[in-house]
């Protein structure tokens, strides 16, 4: 009594040699019940490593600024642009009081000032139709362009997945362009953009009051709560 039954012991083991860690003893039983998988995109279905376009074209001032900004950031956008930036041989600039606010960006004081780097709304920038960061300094804004590639595999699993019959969603904080560009080319017919994290989660909510059984798949801090 107490103890799982043994078939979920040995596949859990089994998960865990493959790398996969089964943090509750109903987790299988309730994946077995799934119709609905909801996936993030930038670091799930993409690669997660983009890649800065055209950085040498920017200001050495406004890269470094930038680069002092994503110094205190953990996403994948930020990160890239402190590489590239330091390809570029720019110091980052000694931004202080470098505070993170989820959904949004990281913002700081330089000079003086405040300055953000983050989404396009919360920085005052017109969004392009690439994936982005923006950085505000001085009453102006400045974007970062990025590339990204599907993670090998992502193709398949979709197929497998309708084929199983499962109902399929993309939801990401990225632009509509580059959400809907990866949707298409996976064949993913849902999807969303420009989703916040507290939005994702109130999704997750509509989806279960709805009597779905859904799984969620994300890689990022701001898919915790989903």
């Amino acid at each position: 009594a107490g103890h799982p039954p043994a078939v979920i012991t040995s596949a859990s083991g089994k998960l865990f040699r493959k790398g996969l860690l089964i943090k509750h003893g109903t987790a299988l039983e309730r994946l077995a019940e799934v119709d609905t998988v909801v996936f993030d995109k930038t670091g799930t279905l993409t690669l997660g490593v983009p890649e800065p376009l055209d950085l040498a074209n920017h200001p050495a001032q406004v890269l470094a600024v930038a680069a002092g900004l994503a110094a205190g950031s953990s996403h994948p956008l930020a990160r890239a642009l402190a590489d590239g930036a330091r390809a570029l041989g720019i110091t980052p600039a000694p931004v202080s009081e470098i505070t993170e606010v989820p959904g949004h960006g990281v913002q700081g004081l330089w000079q003086g000032t405040l300055v953000r780097l983050g989404r396009a709304d919360w920085c005052g920038a017109e969004p392009l139709s690439a994936t982005a960061t923006y950085l505000s300094l001085n009453g102006e804004s400045h974007s970062f362009a990025f590339t990204d590639r599907p993670r090998p595999g992502a193709e398949a699993l979709v197929r497998a997945l309708k084929t199983s019959g499962l109902k399929l969603e993309l939801l990401s904080g990225d632009n509509p362009a580059p959400v809907q560009a990866l949707a298409e080319r996976l064949g993913i017919a849902e999807w969303r953009a420009g989703v916040l994290p507290a939005e994702k989660a109130a999704r997750m909510a509509e989806l279960s009051a709805q009597g779905r059984k859904v799984l969620m798949v994300g890689d990022g801090l701001n898919d915790t709560a989903a």
